[in-house]
């Protein structure tokens, strides 16, 4: 009698353990449920176990999981154990960076499920749940768990299984992420060649070496401080390679691409079971404008210089052709240690990696001039016939003002014999007229040229330099501390490119392309495509104008045979440096007080003058006894000299 009893509870068992199987997780929908479980309409017990349901779904999607534990069975907190349970929706949390959660519940199914004891099966609804999660690495994940709901002594409580996370999740497994790292996209030229790649052991070098090194820039470990610093989406480790500069840091998405991530089951003894799954997206290579011929040239005239730099454009394009900084800089001395024929580097000084060409802003001195001549022409205050004197010196309201060491010209010259010997006792009573006509025209005029804020350029960091005009007075302190308006004397210094005024290589090449363009400011171009491996390009990027200035083309001619007259005029301040060149070339020399004994020289220029096809800017930093004329231009001639005659 006994055995037949034992034995007749024993099959109650085998049911009911068929019955819970039944009502666990389905990963499908459309998954049918267990014939014990069969539809019932609302009723009192029905609507309680609904209530559980949401309370237990709320816990969840509020991350209350001490509650949620409070609503489970009492048998299963007892045989997963709260903190294990915890843990694991805290590691689902963590690895799959779940960011929200959303929960519904269906109508209870009614059904029975084994009570844990001898008793035999005790009533029981089924509720289907979906699960919104949106998480950082996997995007939106939609989970379809039956949460199986029974009769407790207190009332209806959940009933607890990994399985209600993900199918296959076993009771003792555990959860981790695997990740696979993304190849990194190359970086080549348009001419095909390669600046950025990685090596077989994926290592990341630099086969130009010195080069373009600040352009390019390089990578390094993300390391702990850094990664509590980064946001989740971004999924980076400890470790992982990250751009430091120039392109590889501005373009550090499209060349990092996106590693792969499995979200895995780990059983005590066994293989990983994938969950969730995330393909390696590589990283795409990029296309640059920068010709190795034109930047191995300029970075060689700035060998001699210890803080220097020349930016070199197409006025056709707005393409950048070479931006060379020095020091000069090789990006293998910080991934690999030595250049690629074997040959130990030593860590960069201080401030080598830093791209002068484009982050560094300086006063412009007397290369500013032309601005100030177009200023004139425009609010008609001057014209091509005007004459005014060229002394020594020029007082103003109390204050005087000199040339450089005092030179003078006479009593009437022209405008473009002004330019030519770079007459500050010229263009600053010339900046007075243009003051007295319209205070704003000068600096209004100047900020169509791209002053004051970023070139646009494409995944290069670059310095937006200063425009001291009414608005930056309005929020700047002068020397004292006072906010006092801009006025005739920020009119004077800015007219000699002096004062608060500072701009970079790329920003005065580029204004003076437009110079030669006939007033077609470009967003400077670097990068043309970003191409998957796989060929699809994810980015184009054409010939963009950034505005149309507004200066008429009368006064962009007059303005060119003014620069030209710097290099043609005997007393022209670069006609030494471009004596018997072949090309006309248009340029102003500038040499800017640095509150320094050293001044920075400056040449920016473009050739020919009728018809630009390159536009170029040097400058040469704190430099003892030099001056724009004779030091920076003989630098930018070397430049044009190889773009029109190779050599």
């Amino acid at each position: 009698m006994i055995r037949s009893r034992v034995m007749a509870r024993l099959a109650r068992l085998l049911l009911i353990g068929t019955l819970l199987a039944g009502c666990a997780l389905a990963p499908e929908p459309s998954q049918s449920p267990p014939s014990s479980v069969t539809p019932a309409p609302s009723d009192a017990a029905a609507d309680a176990a609904l209530v559980v349901a949401r309370q237990f779904v709320a816990d969840w999607r509020e991350r209350r999981y001490e509650q949620l534990i409070d609503l489970l069975a009492f048998a299963d907190r007892e045989r997963y154990i709260p903190a294990v349970i915890i843990r694991l929706l805290r590691q689902f949390d963590e690895l799959a960076g779940v960011t929200a959660m959303v929960g519904e519940t269906e109508t209870p199914i009614r059904g029975s499920a084994d009570a844990d004891a001898a008793e035999g099966p005790v009533p029981a609804f089924a509720v289907q749940l979906t699960l919104t999660f949106e998480t950082d690495r996997f995007g939106t994940v939609a989970l379809r768990p039956r949460l199986l709901l029974t009769q407790g002594p207190q009332g209806w409580v959940a009933r607890w299984s990994p399985s209600l996370l993900f199918p296959d999740l076993g009771d003792g497994d555990s959860l981790a992420l695997l990740r696979t790292a993304a190849p990194r996209g190359s970086i080549v030229g348009v001419d095909g060649t390669t600046w950025a790649e990685n090596r077989e052991d994926g290592v990341r070098v630099y086969p130009q070496e010195w080069l373009a090194g600040q352009t390019i820039g390089y990578v390094a470990p993300v390391t702990a401080a850094e990664l509590a610093t980064l946001p989740p989406t971004d999924d980076y480790e400890v470790g992982e390679a990250m751009g430091r500069g120039g392109l590889e840091q501005g373009a550090q998405r499209l060349l990092r691409g996106m590693p792969g991530s499995v979200l895995a089951a780990v059983p005590p003894d066994g293989d990983p079971v994938a969950l969730l799954t995330r393909p390696v997206v590589p990283g795409a290579d990029l296309t640059i404008t920068i010709r190795p011929d034109l930047q191995a040239t300029a970075q060689a005239a700035l060998a001699p210089y210890s803080d220097a730099a020349t930016a070199v454009l197409d006025p056709k394009t707005g393409d950048v052709w070479a931006l060379a900084s020095a020091p000069a800089f090789n990006p293998n001395a910080l991934t690999v240690g030595r250049t690629l024929s074997g040959q130990p580097l030593a860590t960069p000084i201080e401030g080598a990696s830093l791209n002068r060409a484009t982050l560094a802003a300086y006063p412009a001195g007397s290369s500013f001039k032309p601005f100030t001549l177009l200023a004139a022409l425009e609010t008609g205050v001057a014209t091509p016939a005007t004459r005014m004197s060229c002394f020594g010196t020029w007082t103003y309201s109390g204050f005087t003002f000199h040339n450089y060491r005092d030179h003078t010209l006479g009593g009437s010259v022209s405008l473009e014999e002004a330019m030519a010997f770079s007459c500050n006792t010229t263009y600053m009573p010339l900046s007075i007229r243009v003051w007295d006509a319209n205070q704003t025209a000068l600096t209004d005029l100047v900020a169509q040229f791209g002053f004051g804020v970023s070139t646009g350029i494409l995944h290069l960091a670059d310095n937006p330099g200063v425009l001291p005009d009414a608005s930056y007075f309005s929020l700047t302190p002068r020397g004292g501390g006072q906010i006092t308006p801009y006025g005739p004397f920020d009119q004077i210094q800015l007219a000699i490119g002096q004062g608060s005024f500072l701009g970079t290589p790329l920003q005065l090449a580029n204004a003076y392309a437009a110079f030669g363009n006939g007033g077609t400011l470009w967003v400077p171009r670097l990068v043309t495509l970003a191409t998957q491996p796989d060929g699809v390009v994810i980015e184009r990027n054409e010939p963009r104008a950034a505005r149309q200035v507004n200066v008429k083309p009368e006064s962009f001619a007059y303005l060119a045979k003014t620069l030209r007259a710097v290099v043609t005029l005997p007393y022209g301040t670069a006609y030494r440096a471009f004596a018997g060149f072949g090309i006309p070339v248009a340029g102003k020399s500038g040499t800017a007080e640095t509150g320094t004994p050293t001044p920075d020289a400056w040449f920016p220029a473009f050739a020919p003058a009728s018809n630009a096809e390159i536009a170029v800017a040097t400058v040469l930093v704190h430099v003892r006894l030099a001056t724009g004329g004779t030091d920076a231009a003989p630098l930018v001639r070397r430049v044009m000299s190889f773009y029109f005659y190779g050599s």
